[in-house]
């Protein structure tokens, strides 16, 4: 790889053991993937899941903190997904692990490193969110895909020492989808009906995704009827990227880099599109079945939830009361959960039978381990990749819609479609 003067000196560990550090292990991940050089970035988003990071990550991290400032000065600007547990909740779910106080390690030797620790998703989707065709480190799969996509930014998925690298170096390989020539489209879709829920939102993203399973595929789909809600986008992408490992799309006419089928696939004729109709999204959520079996929980989050979704929650709640078999746990930022509690539907939440809580996602927080210790099995979400990823953990999933999945909550077994 070219090295600048400036990124020679930090090798040789003339601007400090952290730039050293960091830019030798991002040579290594440049020379994988034939990057010819690196691009400086402004932004960082470190992803800190606790089960993720593990012991031996959290003290790797204060070993950096333990540095002379000299000698760990930052280059960017990097967030964290991570502060604070809500510990009644936390202490429900995992009676024999204080997750709080494990959690609290990680962000203080990520304060003490100079990293702004934030609450869920607001780094990603709001505070610091980089400009159209701006290069940026990220490490969230949600931030990654949705910034590519939605935003026009430029990012790799970056594992999260190689994000915390990009802190100290303030740049990464320029490869993937830093490049003009990856950002095309690849391969054409079509959806010919409006999706009625977030699940069958998402069910779209996981048949492309699961099609092509492929990084470096970028699918271009276009819609029918209104334009699209962010949320339901947001949907689209975690699953693409879920079910996929896709980390670009297009959606023609509404993404910043598809004004026409022909401009996302770069000024070349797109091939014929592949359609997804009603009946092969119904497929492929009926066959997760369930239909009419005790449910034992229903996890409400991925990505955690916005305040209109927490009011369509209370409402579908009113009068109502969750099956005492059944355990409906709704996760929120805890700046949603405060907004929840001052418009006083937090409250009505809790007092019908709901868990309300804050901190990492149902999946990130050791749901293997929250299976064995509550005994259960069969798992509802409106989350189509919660249901993905909790399939490997045990778990018998059904994706529902939000209304569906709270009815079922509340008839403790799963609804039909």
């Amino acid at each position: 790889m070219r090295l600048t003067s400036t990124e020679q000196a930090m090798l040789e560990g003339r601007l400090g053991e952290a730039a050293r550090w960091g830019l030798e292990y991002q040579l290594e991940v440049g020379r994988f993937f034939d990057a010819e050089d690196f691009v400086p970035v402004r932004l960082v988003h470190i992803s800190t899941d606790r089960e993720t990071i593990g012991d031996s990550g959290v003290r790797f991290i204060e070993e950096l903190a333990a540095l002379p400032p000299e000698e760990r000065r930052p280059r960017a600007f990097a967030s964290a997904d991570l502060r604070g547990f809500d510990r009644t909740a936390f202490q429900f779910l995992l009676p024999d692990r204080d997750l709080a106080a494990q959690s609290e390690q990680v962000v203080q030797a990520l304060a003490r490193l100079g990293v702004c620790t934030s609450h869920p998703y607001v780094n990603d989707h709001s505070v610091t969110a980089p400009s159209f065709g701006e290069s940026c480190g990220y490490s969230g799969t949600p931030s990654v895909i949705y910034m590519n996509a939605l935003v026009g930014a430029r990012c790799n998925f970056e594992a999260g020492p190689s994000t915390l690298a990009a802190y100290f170096t303030g740049r990464v390989p320029r490869y993937g989808f830093h490049l003009d020539e990856r950002r095309v489209a690849t391969a054409a879709w079509r959806v010919d009906f409006v999706p009625e829920d977030i699940s069958e939102w998402g069910a779209i993203g996981a048949i492309i995704g699961r099609a092509h399973n492929s990084y470096w595929s970028v699918p271009a789909i276009e819609l029918s009827g209104p334009r699209p809600s962010v949320l339901a986008l947001n949907h689209l992408a975690l699953n693409l990227a879920s079910y996929g490992s896709i980390a670009m799309f297009h959606i023609v006419g509404v993404t910043p880099e598809a004004r026409d089928w022909q401009d996302s696939f770069g000024g070349r004729r797109p091939p014929a599109a592949e359609v997804i109709d009603q009946d092969r999204v119904d497929t492929f959520l009926e066959d997760w079945g369930g239909a009419g079996e005790q449910l034992d929980v229903v996890a409400l989050c991925t990505p955690q939830l916005g305040i209109t979704e927490l009011v369509e929650i209370a409402a579908l709640l009113e009068g109502q009361r969750v099956h005492p078999d059944t355990t409906l746990l709704v996760y929120a930022p805890l700046e949603i959960k405060q907004a929840a509690a001052r418009i006083g539907i937090a409250d009505g939440l809790e007092r019908a039978g709901a868990v309300l809580l804050h901190g990492h996602d149902f999946f990130a927080t050791f749901a293997r381990e929250m299976r064995t210790v509550h005994g259960w099995n069969r798992l509802m979400s409106h989350s189509v990749k919660v249901c993905n990823i909790c399939a490997g953990y045990g778990y018998q999933p059904t994706p529902g819609s939000i209304e569906r999945c709270v009815r079922s909550a509340i008839a403790g077994r799963v609804l039909p479609r």
